[in-house]
């Protein structure tokens, strides 16, 4: 469909859920027809395409869309427009509904006519391929023809895991009898969510992962790597466990849970360090990249932990956005993005908090899209009609820290399916006896909180903790257990009289 769009310059509205392919799609359509240069015989008789993409954001406006159709109008002058054709792509058109400029209003003239002049030329009439994750108002979408990607049924997503497992035909015989497990489990997962926070892409690298480990030892994978490629893929969920819906896979684990000695780690801190440094070649084999984080934290917690825990800060670089207009603007998000483009090319670890306005700049590096030449990898880093390649070293890694709420409340569905998901706070470092601690700790504010409603009159029916304890948010019990509780003491205090006393020092304080 995409292909005869672009042969014939009708406008195409590609509409589906993020892992369905569009974007490989729109590359493959790119880099087949090359007109005579093409290598098949059958693209040598279609027209060569030129695609020049425009980023989509709550940023963008009516000019940046028109100078793109301009743009590609201009490629088409004086050249032979039987046999060459140059296509506006809006990638994520549907983030360009949030702008407060309205940019897609400049759109139906534009579909129409590829200008908004009266008498537009020939060659101003371009192609144009509307990406998005969503339907469009019926005004833009009856200009074009829309092609949606549904929900794919269980069966599909079997044969789309078989392929992904398909390079090596010894591995595939240890994983197909999974496959049926695994897609049944993503299924049910999908399905019982209220927001899509998993996606596609989750599966996908669930069953990349699965195969990686059977690849690297040669056999079926253990009982903890099974988990630990689930809880990797599944994890960001602080009240939901994901291997209740994948309690068949665990059936065809190679042994029992108690596992081997090297097996990977499945606490939360190892699942994050597995991702930022990888695992040996030899516990896990893998063409692909690990994916980029985004860690879900309550008052921003993570960040410290990040910072004294799991990172070398000497190449750390932490960028910080806020709610100021002067933050908002076009010129502070390019200084921004041209940062984090440095970061890529020396191979620094960037953590980012509070930049929503540029997150869909980088949506084609969290595809892990990557150009190589000369032996090195090259992605595009977007903002409106303006693009640029840059280099990415392998050892570059990207974290979003974002407060959860935040999270299930604004972030865009496109981001979050891009992301590896994983949720930290302060008592997911704490040992078992430092948990028995915290209960102790949250009972007593509870105690605290029934003894001021004595003492307060009011018309109110209840006091809340926050009133109590200014700040105090989930998170702070295991914050000051964690400072206060020597980590070193832990096989000292094999009692209930040593939890009393640090329960004592943490209400001293």
């Amino acid at each position: 469909m995409m292909i005869v769009c672009t042969e014939l310059r009708i406008p195409l509205f590609l509409v589906g859920k993020p892992g369905s392919s569009k974007s490989l799609a729109k590359a493959i359509v790119a880099n087949a027809m090359q007109g005579d240069n093409a290598s098949t015989n059958l693209f040598r008789t279609l027209k060569q395409v030129h695609m020049i993409s425009y980023q989509c954001s709550p940023l963008s406006t009516p000019d940046g869309i028109i100078n793109t159709f301009k743009q590609c109008g201009r490629l088409q002058e004086e050249k032979d427009l039987d046999r060459f054709v140059s296509v506006v792509v809006l990638d994520e058109i549907g983030l360009a509904e949030d702008s407060p400029k309205f940019p897609l209003k400049a759109l139906h003239p534009l579909l129409e006519n590829g200008s908004i002049d009266e008498d537009p030329k020939p060659h101003q009439k371009v192609a144009v391929i509307g990406i998005s994750n969503w339907a469009l108002d019926p005004a833009k979408m009856n200009r074009g023809i829309l092609l949606s990607r549904g929900v794919p049924d269980e069966d599909e997503l079997q044969m789309s895991a078989s392929g992904i497992c398909s390079s090596n035909s010894n591995v595939l015989d240890f994983i197909k009898p999974m496959i049926p497990s695994l897609a049944n489990g993503y299924r049910k997962l999908y399905m019982e969510q209220d927001r899509e926070f998993f996606g596609l892409r989750d599966f996908y690298s669930l069953v990349k992962m699965v195969y990686g480990f059977s690849n690297a030892t040669g056999q079926r994978p253990t009982w903890h790597q099974l988990e630990h490629s689930i809880r990797r893929n599944f994890g960001g969920m602080d009240n939901t466990n994901p291997l209740q819906h994948f309690g068949d896979l665990m059936k065809h684990a190679y042994e029992t849970k108690y596992g081997f000695k090297n097996d990977p780690e499945v606490h939360p801190s190892g699942l994050i360090c597995a991702s930022l440094h990888g695992l040996p070649m030899k516990m896990l084999k893998m063409d692909s990249d690990h994916r980029y984080l985004l860690v879900l934290t309550e008052g921003f917690a993570a960040l410290g932990i990040l910072q004294q825990k799991l990172l070398s800060m000497e190449d750390t670089v932490i960028m910080f956005g806020s709610s100021f207009p002067s933050d908002q603007v076009y010129t502070q998000v390019c200084r921004t993005i041209n940062r984090i483009k440095v970061c890529m090319g020396t191979g620094r670890t960037v953590v980012l908090l509070n930049l929503d306005n540029l997150y869909e700049s980088l949506y084609d590096a969290l595809n892990q899209y990557y150009v190589e030449f000369g032996g090195e990898r090259y992605v595009d880093l977007g903002l409106g009609n303006h693009r640029v390649k840059c280099r990415v070293h392998k050892g570059f890694r990207l974290i979003v820290v974002a407060d959860k709420k935040v999270v299930f409340d604004r972030f865009p569905i496109p981001l979050i399916n891009r992301l590896e998901k994983h949720y930290l706070s302060t008592a997911t470092m704490l040992t078992r006896l430092q948990l028995q601690v915290v209960d102790k700790l949250d009972a007593w504010v509870q105690n605290f909180t029934k003894i001021s409603r004595n003492y307060i009159e009011c018309k109110r029916k209840h006091v809340i903790v926050e009133e109590c304890f200014i700040g105090f948010t989930s998170d702070t019990p295991g914050s000051i257990v964690a400072l206060v509780c020597d980590t070193d003491s832990e096989n000292e205090a094999d009692n209930g009289n040593d939890n009393d006393k640090w329960v004592e020092m943490v209400c001293a304080l």
